[in-house]
């Protein structure tokens, strides 16, 4: 494999370890770079004979302490032990990290980054044990990189924790090329998987075909092109805008959980124990062999004292408990999959012509009652429905496929509309008078406009690049802004507007550079990739080049990551005005593009230009940037459920109100859970459900 266009040297690295951090389980698998042979991790601490390939994603904490004490199957059993009343289970805490779901603090006192951390670095310990047991010492973990899998619906917010979790969690260091830890989206991982197993499939080239990734926690949705010119190899091409929704199977479960209680509601309640037997009979047996027709029967645990009892008002004989199909049906499994149905018609309506499958993977892919239902729903819309082998694995596969071949997918279509503040001349028709000031040409002009790179739902190359060049003062330092609208329709004219949130900040510094005099003019480029799964920044001075990921998004949040040699930088100074160049204004704010409003982006044979006025990139210091929100205080991004209601006027904690009774709204009808279950999952003494107004960035 090349090395990239950054400097990152591919073959330094020759071991790819994909990882799967999952909602209910997390799944791991390596490659070596010379063969492609993919290897599963499928031994994992006490697991007891279970034959599952993947670990639960649980972590146990003593109460009162932020010390991880167990996690995976070994969590499990402790917390089950009788005396564990001291102890803390936490489950699905990468919920925390989806920032639709409502959200109360953890309990401890604990940080949400730092549980992911505490799981991810016990979680990566049992991994390296496991590949060094096997390469008898030819690699150690030093010659290891990464791909780590996101959902689809994560913000940039997310992603960006999910990095600085892995760092903290010593997968890499903080001074390490970013392309060492690659992030790719779930959905898009298996999309790699089965297209590997597409031969089996007979997709050919300009066909397409949908992933319905549907786990424990969530589904995520996204259709793909297999683009194949002739002798060439075959790539990806996102094709729709992917979502997901939260309703894999643990809300199953949930509803189960709901369902026992009304049955055995005048028995009293059922004690923890009797539950959780009931719920893994649940869990092992009847979910996976589902069908919608079968009836099912539950031998009830003895510690329910009911072993030889008969109620036929509830189906009880002998203490075996008829579980009829249609109860099931209607109680426990339709709420959520007609969820699954909605969202997949949601992809139908962005691509409906020339589909050719869906691929159901995932945990909750494998439910035969889905496939059923899927199949019912779409059949007569799509060419098949297929069920991959291995599906719960076809994602943590699908991030290895994906790390020894970066380039296989080509295009991803943008989920936000993203830009930077400038300034453009002034409309007095629709730009407010208090924003206008006046030029050294003497035109006026509106300052913190919203200038757009990249539109909602534009499909962008993995290479295109939008390029800005810059002059600056030698040796001064400089910064810049990156904002982002989520909204549908024509984005807001002004970055203050309160739609448009900012998402980056990211500090650039002057290198030393031989034979430069302090006040001397230096040219400055900044590259911004919006085709990655996460946005890629390049700022090139001279022959040097900083490259930054969307962990700058994280980084007014967690505290500024200063680069690594502090020697190269002849420190900071005031910045000064740039020269005009004879085309902008002087610009009060910071840095001047020279290049006026074209912005260009390469990999196109056009160039796009928004907007025909003169376009100044302002790069403001982050204390003066206008409406920045507090770490923490990032409102969710518009709704992924279909609604696509954008955030409302108002302050943060209005807009959480509005939203949550919105949220109810739709709630009501079904989709997604209502709140009362969400309520009691997991039991609250775990801390949890995430309920409004928690801030879990900067309280470090």
């Amino acid at each position: 494999m090349e090395p990239s266009s950054s400097g990152f040297n591919y073959a330094d690295y020759p071991v790819i370890v994909g990882i799967d951090f999952g909602t209910t389980f997390s799944g791991c698998c390596y490659a070596f770079a010379q063969n492609e042979e993919v290897i599963d991790i499928v031994k994992w601490p006490k697991q007891n004979n279970h034959v599952y390939p993947k670990t639960p994603t649980l972590s146990l904490y003593r109460k009162g302490s932020t010390q991880l004490v167990d996690w995976g199957h070994g969590a499990r059993r402790q917390a089950m032990k009788p005396n564990s009343v001291d102890f803390l289970l936490l489950s699905k805490f990468k919920l925390y990290l989806d920032e639709h779901l409502q959200q109360e603090a953890l309990p401890n006192n604990l940080q949400v980054i730092d549980v992911i951390a505490d799981y991810m670095g016990a979680f990566h310990q049992h991994v390296c044990t496991e590949l060094l047991k096997g390469f008898a010492g030819n690699y150690d973990q030093s010659k290891f990189r990464y791909c780590l899998t996101v959902p689809a619906m994560w913000s940039d917010h997310a992603k960006a924790a999910m990095r600085e979790a892995a760092i903290r969690a010593g997968l890499v260091q903080r001074g390490d090329h970013p392309e060492r830890l690659m992030l790719i989206s779930e959905p898009e991982a298996a999309a790699l998987y089965c297209e590997k197993k597409s031969e089996q499939f007979n997709l050919v080239h300009g066909q397409r075909f949908m992933i319905c990734d549907a786990g424990g926690g969530t589904v995520d949705l996204i259709v793909f092109e297999i683009d194949q010119q002739m002798g060439g190899r075959r790539t990806l091409k996102e094709v729709t805008n992917g979502h997901g929704g939260s309703c894999g199977s643990g809300f199953l479960d949930l509803r189960m959980r709901e369902y026992i209680k009304h049955k055995f509601y005048h028995f009293g309640s059922i004690n923890d124990s009797a539950m959780e037997h009931i719920m893994d009979t649940f869990v092992n047996i009847i979910k996976p062999e589902f069908d919608g027709y079968e009836d099912h029967f539950l031998d009830l645990p003895a510690s329910m004292g009911l072993g030889d009892l008969t109620d036929e008002s509830i189906g009880l004989e002998n203490g075996s408990l008829c579980l009829p199909a249609n109860e099931l049906r209607d109680q426990v499994f339709e709420p959520v999959i007609d969820q699954v149905l909605q969202l997949i018609e949601g992809q139908l309506v962005q691509s409906p012509n020339n589909l050719e499958a869906i691929f159901l993977v995932g945990g909750f892919g494998q439910s035969n009652y889905l496939f059923r239902r899927v199949e019912e729903a779409f059949a007569n819309r799509v060419g098949m429905i297929g069920v991959p082998p291995r599906g719960e694995l076809a994602v943590v596969r699908g991030a290895v496929y994906f790390g020894l071949n970066p380039q296989i997918v080509t295009e991803r279509v943008s989920r936000r509309t993203y830009g930077v503040e400038t300034r453009m001349l002034f409309n007095k028709d629709l730009d407010p008078p208090e924003y206008s000031v006046v030029g050294v040409d003497q035109k006026t002009y509106c300052r913190q406009r919203f200038s757009v790179y990249v539109q909602k739902g534009q499909s962008v190359r993995v290479d295109e690049c939008v390029s800005k060049n810059f002059v600056i003062s030698y040796p001064n330092d400089t910064d810049s802004d990156l904002f982002a609208f989520d909204g549908e329709g024509p984005p807001p004219r002004l970055t203050t507007h309160q739609l448009i949130k900012k998402v980056g900040h990211f500090p650039i510094r002057m290198p030393t550079l031989e034979g430069v005099r302090p006040g001397d003019k230096v040219n400055m480029t900044i590259r911004m990739y919006f085709g990655l799964t996460e946005i890629k920044i390049e700022c090139v001075i001279r022959d040097k080049t900083f490259v930054f990921t969307s962990s700058f998004d994280a980084s007014d949040a967690y505290g500024s990551v200063q680069p690594q040699n502090e020697s190269d930088y002849p420190g900071s100074q005031q910045m000064m005005p740039p020269p005009t160049a004879g085309l902008a204004p002087p610009n009060p704010y910071g840095l001047s593009d020279p290049s006026g409003s074209q912005v260009s982006l390469h990999g196109h044979q056009s160039s796009y230009t928004y907007g025909t006025s003169m376009s100044t990139p302002t790069m403001v210091p982050a204390q003066q940037a206008a409406g920045y929100p507090q770490a923490g205080g990032y409102p969710p991004t518009s709704s992924v459920y279909g609604g696509g209601y954008p955030p409302v006027q108002g302050d943060y904690y209005q807009q959480q109100q509005q939203q949550q009774q919105q949220q109810q709204q739709q709630y009501s009808q079904g989709y997604p859970p209502s709140q009362s279950y969400y309520s009691g999952y997991p039991p609250a003494s775990q801390g949890y459900p995430p309920q409004s107004g928690s801030s879990y960035y900067g309280q470090h």
